[in-house]
């Protein structure tokens, strides 16, 4: 009777350590034994979040998964982004995008039944449900002219807050009432994030590839998983999040079965303009300004505060330059009548200092004045033409997206306008389409650094720096400039630059820049003009100081593509490199910048994407080819086209 108890003992043990074959399918609902291609549905996400898949595209929108199982048995459903991820053994594998049941606090779940095992999730923003990205509600749009004024009541009603803001009216030399509208402004957005509402859009799902993963064990195996796998929103005991495809890994159990299926999700977004463009009064700088809401797809309406996936961008003016501008109204690029070549160099010393226009870029006042939905669902950037000499403006125009992602590849499909006529002479424009940190709270700050980050508006000589910063820019800046740096940054015996002369070449500048705010953490960090090399091509980079917040690099192109009825931009940001394209499609296009964490600091998070076709003074590009203030206001309106961002 011994004996058979001791077998029956044995045998019981075996078959609960024993790894059995688990079929396992993580996406039955969705047909394909390799790769699921699923867009992510947009409709709505901006203040909810990005849930895959949606309502809309399946069932109750949730993943259907199966897999063979035995009765008093464990299991546990996983999910991670691979295509924009850490390695298992880098120590930064914590921070990649991964996710469990939308209920962190559900563990494994117990078999109930043998046999084949049903159950569903979804992939969700915040999978680990972090507190840090909790806010208010956010479902109805707070910005009110009523709630403007309540603030700006109750700046006036206590003493002392008014008396502070009269200080900073002062030191800013602004009125007392566009001090208050500002602060107002500023008090309304910063409440967005106060409140305990899982806010999911702050960290929202990745873009590319997802893997599966399934583990299966027993009670026993169960006791010794961390309480963190089983609820991934705990940290272990250094306060650290654990990454679950990383612990196991490294932390191999004959009794616990890790299973990654084959079949992975491929997902990306759509970013059309089809769903309108919203109009944000907070983003407007002064309390005198109009809104037109002549087009139902482009107001201030709750439609498209909730739907729109754009906003009419406007950009900072940067007061760095005075332009002293010739008060000549023209067109430089026209069929009629181009600014010529003989004109540029007759306005040096046509006008003197009492003639020119001393002031700055400008823009709009009108909100949907300079940005527009056609009717074939793309966006028109306009810089309005000049046609009063009392009231001359060089007005900049843009476009932000309002759904914000770490990582991907972000390509733009734009008509930009032609930059040089046919003597070569530039518009006066920067196009750029590029990226820009979606909030400056704490919930968006950098990864940590022990080289700390330098504030953007510090150009101090002693400038303080911080461990954790908000700011992040990934630039693509167009503009006419000489392929070279300025002659001091090569030796004397250089002969490059007797090769051009940029004055009279179609070529312009596609300026790749990564803002790294000069955190000295990576190991090739350096100034002045340096190289890097990938797939056997040379970038020259450009930091002009050890201070300076940003590596960038320049190549040329031809202005010829923007006779194009359209072209692509890229940017492809990845957590070590940043790689920029340009091409006539998304499969011919070519590399012309480069960039890896060795060299710069990448940013880790979340961006939104920019196009703009802006006003720069030309001392941003010495050495400079063209001045700004010798080109003429442009009197009739310069238009670019929006018609969709990709992110894959």
């Amino acid at each position: 009777m011994k004996k058979i108890f001791l077998i029956i003992v044995f045998a019981f043990s075996f078959m609960s350590c024993v790894h059995e074959d688990v079929q396992f399918n993580p996406m039955v609902n969705f047909p394909g034994d390799s790769i699921v291609v699923l867009d992510m549905d947009l409709r709505g996400v901006v203040n909810d979040g990005i849930v895959i898949p949606s309502v809309n595209q399946c069932e109750d929108g949730m993943f259907v998964f199966n897999f063979n199982a035995k009765a008093g048995q464990y299991y546990k459903i996983f999910y991670q982004n691979e295509s924009y991820k850490f390695d298992n053994d880098n120590n930064l594998n914590n921070e990649n995008f991964y996710g469990s049941w939308e209920d962190v606090n559900i563990g494994f779940k117990k078999v109930e039944k043998s046999g084949l095992v049903t159950d569903s999730f979804r992939i969700v923003g915040n999978p680990r449900d972090e507190k840090k990205y909790y806010g208010a509600d956010l479902t109805k749009n707070t910005f009110s002219q009523e709630a403007v004024d309540n603030v700006i009541n109750a700046i006036r009603n206590t003493p002392e807050w008014l008396e502070s803001v009269r200080q900073k009216a002062v030191n800013n030399n602004f009125t007392l009432d566009r001090q208050l509208y500002l602060d107002a402004i500023w008090i309304i957005n910063d409440n967005k994030n106060i409140g305990d509402v899982n806010n999911r859009f702050k960290r929202n799902p990745r873009v590319g590839e997802y893997s599966f993963m399934l583990v299966v064990c027993n009670e026993k195996s169960l006791k010794d998983i961390p309480d963190y796998i089983k609820n991934i929103s705990l940290t272990d005991e250094s306060g650290n999040y654990v990454n679950p495809y990383a612990y196991f890994s490294k932390n191999k159990d004959k009794s616990v079965n890790v299973v990654i299926s084959p079949k992975r999700l491929k997902t990306c977004a759509v970013i059309t303009p089809e769903y309108g463009l919203f109009l944000d009064e907070t983003t407007v700088k002064t309390d005198d300004y109009e809104i037109n809401n002549s087009n139902p797809r482009c107001s201030d309406s709750e439609e498209m505060y909730s739907n729109a996936l754009y906003k009419q961008f406007l950009s900072d003016v940067s007061r760095q330059y005075t332009l002293r501008n010739i008060p000549l109204i023209k067109d430089v690029v026209s069929d009629e009548d181009p600014y010529t070549m003989k004109e540029y160099e007759e306005a040096k010393t046509k006008y003197d200092s009492s003639q020119l226009q001393y002031n700055y870029p400008v823009v709009t006042e009108c909100l949907g004045k300079t940005v527009k939905i056609n009717e074939d669902n793309s966006i028109s950037l306009i810089n309005p033409g000049n046609d009063d000499l009392s009231n001359l403006k060089k007005e900049s125009t843009g476009i932000i997206t309002r759904v914000g992602f770490t990582y991907g590849k972000f390509r733009g499909k734009i008509k930009f306008p032609v930059m040089l006529n046919d003597e070569n002479i530039w518009n006066g424009l920067t196009y750029a389409f590029w990226l820009i940190y979606q909030d400056n709270h704490a919930w968006n700050n950098r990864r940590a650094t022990e080289g700390g980050y330098i504030d953007k508006n510090d150009d101090t000589e002693n400038p303080v720096r911080h461990s954790e910063y908000h700011y992040s820019e990934i630039d693509i800046e167009i503009v006419k400039a000489s392929r070279h740096w300025p002659q001091a940054y090569y030796s004397k015996n250089d002969t490059r630059f007797q090769d051009e002369n940029p004055m009279f070449n179609n070529e312009i500048m596609y300026c790749c820049t990564n803002w790294d705010l000069a955190t000295k953490e990576p190991s090739k960090f350096s100034y002045g003009r340096n190289e890097i090399s990938y797939q056997g091509k040379q970038f020259e980079t450009m930091r002009w100081t050890d201070l300076y917040k940003a590596l960038t690099i320049k190549s040329p192109i031809n202005n010829d593509i923007f006779k194009e009825d359209y072209y692509y931009y890229e940017i492809e940001w990845r957590p070590k490199e940043i790689i920029w394209r340009v091409g006539p499609s998304p499969d011919e296009m070519v590399v012309v910048g480069y960039m890896n964490d060795k060299y710069t600091a990448i940013p880790n998070n979340q961006m939104l994407c920019i196009v703009t076709q802006e006003y720069h003074y030309s001392e941003w590009w010495p050495p400079i080819v063209f001045e700004q203030g010798l080109i003429p206001y442009n009197k009739n309106d310069i238009e670019g086209r929006v018609y969709e961002i990709v992110v894959e």
